[in-house]
């Protein structure tokens, strides 16, 4: 269990405690709601019936861990860092900086405008 998580136990809702210390506890049987250091470890937050059905919307916040599956959709707003992996198809925009090394193969089209260094390349296109 990670902090924030909640289960159901004895028609009671436990959520584990968001203490970074605390919530180390709620893996241990010793600590586990039908434990007899459950209180370390969780925070009785509701009464509940049977078991904790899911929201029809999502959280506000974001959760702690990451879902083992990809979302379907792709989120609104692009990540701070590129992925690890690169995709499978090239996007459809042309990036906004030039990379740092050049293309493993040539254009088949010529650029618009000529190059502004001085010196030829020591292969031509």
């Amino acid at each position: 269990y990670v902090p924030g998580t909640r289960v159901s136990y004895n028609n009671y809702v436990f959520e584990c405690k968001s203490d970074i210390h605390y919530s180390k506890f709620c893996k241990q049987a010793a600590y586990s709601p039908s434990g007899i250091y459950w209180s370390l470890a969780w925070n009785k937050i509701a009464w509940c019936e049977g078991t904790m059905a899911p929201t029809s919307t999502p959280s506000a916040e974001p959760s702690l861990t990451p879902s083992a599956e990809p979302s379907l959709k792709p989120s609104a707003s692009p990540s701070d860092e590129p992925s690890l992996k690169p995709s499978a198809e090239p996007s459809l925009e042309p990036s906004l900086k030039p990379s740092d090394e050049p293309s493993l193969e040539p254009t088949l089209k010529p650029s618009s405008s000529p190059s502004t260094t001085q010196m030829p390349s020591d292969k031509p296109n």
